[in-house]
């Protein structure tokens, strides 16, 4: 992993006025097609994504699938002049089939990457081998591979640059203190209480991603007051013996159009 701070891989990301930018082929998978993309801009920096494409009424999941399904795992090994890819993940939406809670993409969802080249006046080829599940009435694991070239002077590529960009805009950002953060999280009796300020909004949400081996749901509204919204999440599934108490959960708020990622740990 590009070792950077959220923020300055955000600012990393940005895209130029016209993008230079290279697009793969199409790769199959059930229901889905995959394929990558990958910028550059004058001063060196590389960004990309993983661009899935599913068939109508099918979704993906979030990299915390929630409940229930697969989360995505992208391996790129094979790569060329590529030292490290960060990936950056859309917030996702809530989707309760009855049963269980999941975090999806529908249709389609652009992955954004930041890459650190070897050398940025080389051409880059980057390689992935993607799994994910796809899922409708029934839910499928699948996999796709893909790769792409970016030359030393690569042409412009307007398409590539919108779809990158319209997805970076939805990757979640750094808390807005007073406007769009978590502002309390109390333990009480196999749950967790949290508050976020978050603006009024006709769309607002909360997402958990609990420590490694907690198998547990996502959070569920409470009340509403004074511009907070209070939810909470169970701690039913945690691991026989485990404790909230010194863990770290990573929370996504959504609200007003925007999105931002917190981590926070328990006391």
């Amino acid at each position: 992993m590009i070792s950077m701070t959220r923020l300055a891989l955000l600012a990393a990301l940005a895209l130029p006025g016209e993008a230079l930018a290279a697009r793969s082929d199409w790769a199959a998978a059930d229901a889905a097609q995959m394929r990558l993309l990958l910028t550059a801009d004058d001063g060196g920096d590389i960004a990309g994504g993983i661009e899935l494409l599913l068939e109508p009424d099918w979704y993906t999941y979030w990299r915390n699938p929630g409940e229930a399904g697969i989360p995505p795992v992208f391996d790129f090994a094979g790569s060329e002049n590529v030292e490290a890819v960060d990936i950056l993940y859309p917030a996702p939406v809530r989707y309760d089939d009855g049963v269980s809670v999941s975090l999806i993409y529908r249709d389609e969802v652009v992955f954004p990457l930041a890459i650190r080249p070897g050398d940025a006046a080389r051409p880059i080829t980057l390689r992935v081998k993607a799994t994910f599940g796809v899922c409708r009435e029934v839910c499928i694991p699948t996999q796709a591979a893909a790769e792409v070239t970016l030359p030393s002077e690569p042409d412009a590529d307007p398409l590539a640059g919108a779809r990158l960009e319209q997805f970076q805009a939805r990757v979640p950002q750094p808390p807005r203190p007073g406007v769009l953060d978590i502002e309390a999280v109390a333990v009480v009796p196999d749950a967790l209480l949290i508050d976020v300020r978050m603006p009024d909004s006709s769309y607002a949400d909360l997402f958990a991603e609990p420590p490694a081996g907690w198998y547990i749901g996502q959070p569920a509204f409470v009340s509403r007051a004074r511009g907070v919204s209070r939810y909470r999440l169970s701690l039913t599934g945690r691991p026989k013996g485990a404790e909230a108490p010194g863990q770290t959960f990573r929370f996504v708020a959504v609200a007003g159009g925007e999105a931002i990622e917190e981590a926070w740990t328990i006391r």
